[in-house]
């Protein structure tokens, strides 16, 4: 249980729009470019892989379950999937992209960039880890809280077929689920400029997809495993909201403490948020859970990140109860909220 270590996906339109805004370094455009072309060329169908001598049995049943999940997610969630996740491609690489997120020292608020298609976007993405670790390093300089996160999957909301890439494959069957169906919410619907909004909703909506797939599969042992660690994820975000909660309260500064108080107020805050963390592992009895969180930095911008895909879940939960856990009519609704 990492709890976004590793981020679901990042938008084609927030990394190769760039480019045209003419805010942008000819660098930074030339490598969206050729980064986004090595990503979306060179695919193979997956009928195809399945097929051929060479693949092995793991892969060979990890593709024939993508299969299975797209006609799930056409079939009964109502999903824009068209021909999205169909061609597969290996990377020899941990991530799709490397993302970067800035937050000031003393706010929870995320650094946006402007994109002409997408709008506001609370993330800037590389296609190499190098030139994101640069860009973090001079945010830093700035004096910014910086968190660098791993995307595993590209989307291109729905603009092209996106790619079926071997990073999706290094987890359990239903992680590989809940990615999908994750970003196939993102083809089938996203509101311009709401980052929250949509990473809150595709999570949300992907966590019910899973359980719906299960129990139509008669899967009820994995489906109460995978509940159980929905019920964990919902105690981490709601030590994630108080924290952040926490924060904020310190940062308004009502009694104008100097920035040296105000940092040991903050540093006493993400402890203590740590300290819960590892109370977590033992109630869960999983010593190596939540890791990034326990052994690596924690700082506005992690939490803020990690706020996005997180803290309107709740919300969008309530509105798949009011629509009678029926997706076309959850759909229906969360569509009407724009």
């Amino acid at each position: 249980m990492q709890f976004i270590s590793k981020l679901s996906s990042y938008s084609l339109l927030a990394v190769f729009t760039i480019g045209l805004t003419g805010c942008s370094t000819a660098k930074y455009y030339s490598h969206a470019v050729v980064g986004h072309l090595q990503l979306t060329t060179g695919l193979t169908p997956i009928g195809k892989v399945i097929e051929q001598d060479g693949t092995n049995k793991e892969l060979r049943r990890q593709l024939k379950l993508v299969t299975e999940l797209r006609d799930f997610a056409e079939n009964k969630l109502s999903l824009d999937v068209g021909k999205a996740y169909s061609k597969y491609k290996h990377l020899d690489r941990s991530a799709a992209v490397w993302v970067v997120y800035a937050a000031p020292a003393f706010s929870t608020e995320l650094q946006s960039w402007k994109y002409p298609i997408v709008g506001e976007y609370q993330s800037k993405g590389f296609f190499k880890e190098r030139m994101a670790k640069e860009y973090s390093a001079k945010l830093q300089s700035q004096g910014f809280d910086v968190y660098l996160g791993e995307a595993i999957a590209y989307s291109t909301l729905g603009w092209f077929s996106d790619p079926l890439l071997s990073t999706f494959l290094d987890d359990s069957d239903e992680e590989l689920a809940e990615i999908l169906f994750h970003e196939l919410a993102h083809r089938t619907y996203y509101l311009k400029g709401d980052t929250m909004f949509n990473e809150s909703f595709a999570t949300a909506f992907a966590q019910k997809s899973v359980q719906l797939w299960l129990k139509e599969k008669g899967e009820e042992k994995r489906l109460e495993k995978y509940q159980k660690k929905l019920k964990s994820r919902d105690e981490f975000r709601s030590l994630l909201q108080e924290t952040k909660n926490k924060l904020n309260l310190i940062y308004k500064n009502t009694n104008n403490d100097s920035e040296s108080i105000l940092h040991k107020r903050k540093q006493d805050a993400i402890q203590s948020f740590k300290a819960a963390c590892t109370a977590f592992r033992k109630k869960w009895n999983s010593p190596d859970a939540l890791k990034s969180w326990v052994d690596e930095e924690v700082n506005n911008a992690k939490i803020a990140a990690s706020s996005v895909y997180l803290l309107k879940v709740p919300y969008f939960n309530q509105l798949w109860d009011q629509a009678n856990q029926d997706p076309n009519a959850y759909l229906e609704m969360v569509k009407a909220l724009k």
